[in-house]
């Protein structure tokens, strides 16, 4: 009786794993270790080229300021305009709602909301875009994930209050880090040697923390997998 318990329990959880997969919307996380490695390029051009492939592709948040790189790709994709509530910006999620592409980017995935907004957080609004069945490319920097934050301002020294937990990102279905070398991070600073030295040994760091963080994200993806397919893990 317990073999047959436990049997069924395991079909159950299959069976909701399999629901939730079927009309949930997929997300894909690109993740960068220090601003300037090119997650927002990267994400966009994977836009650009899922858009020339055939798919319905909007970009429904950008970045206040972009590099003239990343303005050429927005050029080529359809941008939902951003909703501006008492002079602050968010994005308009019923827009992309009521347009439903099948795909919609989310750059700056750890922005706050108005407080007149339905969510208080730019990644909730991503998860209501999830339930409704549109696919996600979203980018978000190491030091704005919660569990992280503390970490990264011990080494670099800035504190940032805007976050995303960490269980979002563990729930994408794929995830990308913009694994840029730390010397590339540095090329716009116009530090002293000393300095420059300084910040690629910070940078290497985060890399470091950025890839681990990644190759465990993708033990839980495998996990999931595992789980909707039936697979038994033996190890």
């Amino acid at each position: 009786m317990a073999d047959r318990n436990h049997e069924t329990e395991k079909l159950s959880s299959r069976v909701q794993a399999a629901q939730a997969s079927t009309h949930r919307g997929q997300l894909k996380m690109f993740l960068g270790y220090a601003s300037g490695v090119g997650k927002s390029l990267r994400m966009l051009d994977e836009a650009r080229r899922r858009h020339e492939r055939g798919e319905d592709v909007v970009v429904g948040s950008t970045q206040p300021v972009v590099s003239p790189e990343v303005r050429e790709l927005l050029q080529k994709l359809e941008v939902i305009p951003l909703e501006t509530l008492d002079e602050v910006q968010v994005m308009d999620v019923n827009a992309i709602l009521n347009r439903h592409p099948q795909v919609c980017v989310v750059d700056g995935l750890a922005y706050h909301n108005h407080p007149l907004s339905y969510h208080t957080e730019r990644w909730e609004d991503v998860e209501d875009l999830l339930e409704a069945g549109i696919s996600i490319l979203a980018s978000v920097n190491l030091q704005y994930i919660d569990e992280y934050k503390e970490k990264i301002e011990q080494i670099t020294g800035k504190h940032v209050a805007q976050v995303v937990p960490l269980a979002f990102l563990k729930s994408a279905d794929e995830i990308e880090v913009v694994d840029a070398p730390p010397g590339m991070a540095l090329q716009r600073r116009s530090d002293t040697p000393e300095q420059a030295a300084a910040q690629q040994q910070k940078f290497a760091e985060l890399r470091e923390m950025a890839l681990l963080l990644t190759a465990d994200i993708v033990d839980h993806q495998l996990e999931n997998y595992m789980q909707r397919h039936g697979v038994e893990q033996h190890w």
